[in-house]
């Protein structure tokens, strides 16, 4: 009886009755949408809730060029509402399926992020997968409303994501990233955008800091750097060097992993050891800079290391200050040592010694006669 139940339902699903299946999205001809790409979120007045949604340019067809980014903004005291509220200002549905890029701006996150995360967890067209972004110092809504003087959020967002391996202190972190770690330890981090210029242009900025679902603080410069390199995340960075022998050099970074392990005394965890290994280049010496000279080889990845170790620390001085695992340090050192992974659970906390260890390893890029030489900005043996 109760099969016979089940297949009713599922046929009473099939023939049309909303009554019962309301939860599920109508379907619509493409043509009748607007297909948005980039949502933002600000605090509104009072308790609201202000949402910016932007579509990308869209092509126009027949070698006509691009149709300017849409954008519309509404203000709710909630998400769903002022989405809700987009429907009546054109003729398109106003569909989010697409949204790739979540923006927060500085004065809602430092109130919460939670009702922003958990907006996208529960909507049935938004996407785990959206990339989220802090706006440092401004607006979501003037970040979006700014990028579609000149193009569109959406297409500023995308070269920003696919460039990130060279930019060194910032990487994409999708939602579902952000709410796996607040669910495990209570904190995360979320790459920041500033605006730059009169034309208020996006660029990468680093780092923001979320405890306990809010916005404590920034993370810039060297700190940054040492984050991409804690998290393995580094395709591309210039090391600029001046050694007294040697003058100005410049290494190219091209690749770290790093590897978190507990310290473990008297049968208690009293701290960590991150040890990272760096790999990078020689780009360019003044004069001759010969790598087939250990000396003149270890004393380069000797300045190697001793960069890549103080940003590094820079960038664990955070959790320490903060007493807090945003770069979910106990849950890799677990899988580390998984045999004491227990006992990490235990007694392990942020505010205990982290040992840094950098192994530098600078690679021949070029090879004549033996001898690996730079001269200049020769290009003998590309």
């Amino acid at each position: 009886m109760g099969c016979l139940a089940a297949s009713a339902a599922l046929l009473l699903g099939l023939s049309g009755c909303k009554e019962t299946f309301d939860f599920l999205p109508y379907s619509r001809e493409l043509e009748n949408m607007a297909l948005m790409r980039t949502m933002g979120v600000d605090a509104g007045e009072g308790e609201s809730i202000s949402v910016t949604v932007s579509s990308g340019e869209q092509s126009k067809g027949s070698g006509e060029g691009n149709s300017s980014a849409v954008v519309l903004q509404e203000e709710a005291e909630t998400i769903s509402g002022a989405c809700l509220s987009m429907q009546g200002r054109g003729v398109s549905y106003v569909f989010y399926g697409h949204v790739g890029q979540l923006l927060l701006g500085e004065e809602l996150a430092r109130a919460g992020v939670d009702t922003s995360l958990d907006y996208v967890l529960r909507d049935i067209e938004m996407r785990l997968q959206t990339n989220v972004y802090l706006v440092r110092g401004a607006r979501a809504g003037e970040a979006i409303q700014a990028a579609a003087e000149t193009g569109s959020a959406t297409r500023r967002l995308e070269a920003m994501e696919n460039d990130a391996g060279l930019l060194s202190h910032s990487m994409s972190r999708s939602v579902e990233d952000a709410l796996q770690d607040l669910e495990e330890t209570g904190c995360t981090f979320l790459p920041s955008l500033r605006l730059e210029g009169e034309e208020r242009t996006m660029a990468a900025d680093g780092y923001g800091l979320i405890q306990y679902g809010q916005l404590v603080d920034w993370v810039d410069g060297d700190g940054a750097k040492g984050v991409n390199l804690l998290m393995g995340e580094v395709d591309a960075d210039v090391l600029e060097l001046a050694l007294p022998e040697l003058g100005k050099v410049a290494l190219r970074i091209v690749g770290a992993k790093s590897r978190v392990e507990p310290v473990v005394q008297d049968g208690r965890v009293t701290g960590l050891t991150v040890t990272c290994r760096v790999d990078a280049n020689l780009a360019e010496g003044a004069g001759e800079v010969n790598l087939a000279r250990e000396e003149i080889r270890r004393q380069l990845e000797e300045a190697l290391e001793q960069c890549s170790r103080s940003r590094l620390e820079q960038a664990l001085e955070y959790c320490r200050t903060w007493n807090a695992d945003f770069f979910q340090l106990e849950n890799r050192a677990g899988r580390s040592a998984p045999w004491q992974k227990e006992m990490l659970k235990k007694e392990w906390e942020p505010s205990m010694p982290i040992e840094v260890r950098v192994e530098g390893t600078l690679r021949r890029g070029y090879d004549v006669g033996n001898e690996f030489t730079m001269r200049g900005n020769t290009n003998e043996d590309r």
